[in-house]
């Protein structure tokens, strides 16, 4: 469905995404689209404050800017002169698929000539034109195939994020990473998941179990762990458990996490924003995916695989013998001849 976006030409265009940073990552295939149909103009993305790390790692916009925390004044003020001063917008596009008071009092703020967005039911006097509202079940690349369509654009579904040279640099400079790699060797970075969010957590002593038989089925396989903010000590007690020696990389900023993620060659673990991080950055993913995940969040693409649980909405039904039957046919794909 192409909708009209008149017959002036479009030269300024604003999208904005108030979501999670994964939500942000998964958009990168329109934000691509976008880029290529409107070659000349300048494209804006503003974000919520969660997803503001990763601007700098998007080719496809000409400058970000993010919705600041509550009483964080300097970054408010910072959005509001760049809406109110920055001239009319030709095309706002608001990527929320759910309704959100903030974006729709942005788009408004916004001026925009042609305002457009997913129908939700809500603020119907801001969008002048408006898409079908996605189905619960409906994959978000299907999602935003359809607001490729939308604006007259076309691509393919391919998530896709650039790492910074300054980050690259870093990560480089880990000391997990200055050594060259032995004959053989098969990095794998896991991640065990957002511990906050215990229906995609799958136990940790059953990843534990998994990274053991790993090591023991691929005696080339180097395990690295990733930590977010609370997450160290529960993936050091993971890496404890394992036979060999494993390192715990925590406290990096986005970038680096990309930078290390483009050294290793395979992404193990719960199902968050790293694993669309992973995707963007072309690095394969094999995760631990409920019905809603797999239905809705899945990576596209043969080199992300992963075990399905038979509950919709948690993992904890899956052992670790039908975990590692899953591994054990990704590997088979993914990992090189040697």
């Amino acid at each position: 469905m192409r909708v009209d976006l008149g017959p002036e030409p479009i030269a300024r265009v604003t999208c904005l995404y108030v979501g999670r940073l994964g939500d942000v990552i998964v958009a990168t295939p329109f934000l691509r689209a976008l880029r290529r149909r409107f070659a000349r103009a300048r494209v804006r993305l503003i974000v919520g404050a969660r997803a503001a790390e990763v601007l700098p790692l998007i080719p496809f916009i000409d400058a970000g800017l993010y919705l600041g925390r509550a009483g964080d004044v300097g970054a408010h003020l910072s959005l509001a002169r760049a809406l109110a001063f920055g001239g009319r917008e030709d095309l706002l596009i608001d990527l929320n698929s759910a309704f959100s008071k903030t974006s729709t009092l942005l788009a408004r703020a916004s001026r925009a000539r042609v305002r457009l967005s997913f129908d939700k039911g809500r603020g119907p006097a801001v969008f002048n034109r408006v898409l079908p509202a996605p189905d619960e079940r409906e994959h978000v690349s299907d999602r935003f195939a359809r607001l490729i369509e939308a604006i007259g654009a076309s691509g393919g579904p391919d998530l896709e994020l650039r790492v910074p040279d300054a980050d690259q640099n870093r990560a480089d400079a880990l000391p997990e990473f200055r050594a060259p790699r032995a004959p053989g060797e098969f990095r794998v970075l896991v991640h065990p998941g957002n511990l906050g969010r215990r229906p995609s957590l799958w136990p940790l002593e059953r990843l534990a179990a998994l990274c053991r038989r790993l090591e023991e089925a691929q005696p080339g396989a180097r395990l690295f762990f990733l930590a977010g903010p609370g997450e160290a000590a529960a993936a050091r007690a993971v890496a404890a458990a394992l036979a060999r020696p494993a390192p715990v990389l925590s406290g990096l900023p986005l970038g680096v996490v990309g930078g290390a993620l483009r050294r290793v060659d395979l992404l193990l673990g719960g199902v968050t924003s790293t694993t669309h991080l992973a995707a963007a950055l072309g690095t394969p993913t094999f995760g631990f995916y409920e019905g809603y995940t797999q239905t809705v969040w899945r990576p596209r693409g043969a080199s992300h695989g992963g075990f399905v649980a038979p509950d919709w909405d948690h993992v904890q039904a899956m052992g670790v013998d039908e975990a590692w039957t899953a591994l054990r046919e990704h590997l088979a794909r993914i990992m090189p001849v040697r």
